[in-house]
């Protein structure tokens, strides 16, 4: 015998809260949200103050009195300079706008640094200054004329102050003066931390931009450069850049790049064309982008 049985629905008991308890947790909330408000208001009323008595009176709120100076920087020249200028400020005051004027006014006649950084320890009192230099890539000669060192941005700087590049070869380069040389700098440092793996090594490098001053360095009645074909891409800058190693081979490099690439072809070129063609070689990577390689004698150019 089959029975139907049905079960009575669980009742929903629902927690009620008591008035008086209901109102203190409103109470509380509302204090809480209050203090956090108040507490922002005068804080902004704080800082705001700060600002207008600072500016109002620039070295006389909250000034910091300097008692002491630490120096870092590439050479001992600008480490004497940096003393030089400081030494009168010690034991007075020395706010954020001298911190910033100073850091300003040493790049300024330093121009190979790269970056000045003047920093305050309000405990000790310690000024703590840190010059750095630009990073160079080597020395190059400029339109056949004065020395410059090439920074890695493409910066070229009278003098520099720091430890100064080693240079395996020769370069020169024939820009304007406000020559867009970064391309050149990436390709030089590349090229010059593969310069062990040439079949023959670089003795000097020549990069010349559209329009620039001064000769090529090129022998009298030497033909220039013949101008890149218009289908293959130019370089960036649309000049040329040559090569010339140590067994006398003369090597138009064309576009800045392909780097590695092209000193292994070059190796190979050089090792088989050297047995069958007498004299220094000409090899021309300006097509390198198409696959080719052209490789004659010397004397042709």
């Amino acid at each position: 015998m089959k029975y139907n049985v049905r079960m009575a629905p669980a009742k929903k008991y629902r927690v009620k809260v008591r008035l008086k308890i209901r109102n203190r947790i409103f109470r509380n909330a509302g204090f809480a949200l209050s203090s956090f408000a108040a507490a922002a208001v005068l804080a902004y009323c704080c800082f705001s103050a700060a600002r207008f008595a600072a500016a109002r009176f620039p070295g006389h709120f909250f000034a910091f009195t300097f008692k002491s100076l630490s120096v870092e920087a590439p050479s001992g020249e600008i480490s004497a300079e940096i003393s030089r200028r400081l030494d009168g400020k010690l034991g007075g005051t020395f706010s954020t706008g001298e911190a910033a004027e100073f850091a300003a006014g040493l790049k300024k006649n330093y121009p190979a640094l790269s970056r000045v950084e003047v920093s305050r320890n309000f405990i000790s009192g310690r000024v703590s200054v840190r010059a750095e230099a630009e990073k160079v890539v080597a020395k190059v000669r400029l339109n056949g004329g004065e020395t410059f060192y090439l920074s890695e941005n493409g910066r070229l700087l009278r003098e520099y102050c720091g430890v100064g590049p080693e240079d395996s070869f020769e370069t020169e380069i024939y820009a304007g003066p406000a020559a867009g040389l970064g391309p050149f700098a990436v390709f030089l440092r590349e090229l010059k931390t593969m310069t062990p793996d040439f079949f023959s090594r670089p003795v000097r490098l020549e990069y010349r931009l559209p329009g620039a001053e001064g000769r090529s360095g090129t022998s009298p009645g030497s033909p220039a450069p013949a101008a890149p074909d218009p289908r293959i891409p130019r370089p960036p800058d649309g000049g040329y850049c040559r090569l010339t190693l140590e067994n006398s081979a003369l090597v138009l490099w064309g576009e800045l790049g392909f780097t590695k690439s092209k000193i292994s072809r070059l190796n190979e070129v050089l090792g088989d064309a050297a047995r069958r063609i007498n004299g220094p070689l000409k090899v021309d990577f300006r097509y390198f982008r198409d696959g080719k390689v052209f490789v004659s004698k010397l004397a042709g150019i």
